[in-house]
């Protein structure tokens, strides 16, 4: 006489939903990250009631407290600022200019970048302000 075998049940627990899970998880830090951006120059901007927000541009230039000038963050000697502001203009094809000034720089020091980004060919410069 032949006997049947049984099959016997595997237990055991289901790991689909737990990847899943994982995964998600993984996606929503991965995008939070990168939405997160901290900027490295301290500037301290001067306060205005009828600043707007702007977009984020590719060409900003902060001027810190101690008048160090930083192009896209990279720090940029004044009389090397022609050629980098020429270069980028040209590489980003965007004639807007953002300039995060600290409130204590002198006068003179943000006329002379404004002028260097006129003859570099970028008219339309902003300056930054918060509210």
């Amino acid at each position: 006489m032949k006997f049947r075998r049984r099959l016997q049940q595997k237990v055991g627990i289901d790991m689909t939903p737990m990847i899943d899970s994982v995964f998600l998880l993984l996606i929503f830090f991965m995008i939070t990250s990168s939405i997160i951006k901290d900027q490295g120059i301290q500037v301290t901007l001067p306060h205005a009631k009828s600043s707007e927000s702007q977009p984020d541009r590719d060409l900003v230039i902060s001027i810190s407290r101690e008048g160090v000038i930083y192009l896209n963050e990279v720090r940029v000697a004044k009389k090397d600022l022609y050629q980098k502001l020429r270069k980028l203009y040209k590489e980003v094809k965007r004639d807007f200019l953002i300039i995060r000034a600290d409130e204590v720089i002198e006068y003179g020091v943000l006329v002379e970048v404004m002028d260097i980004a006129r003859l570099a060919g970028i008219y339309n410069v902003s300056l930054s302000t918060k509210r």
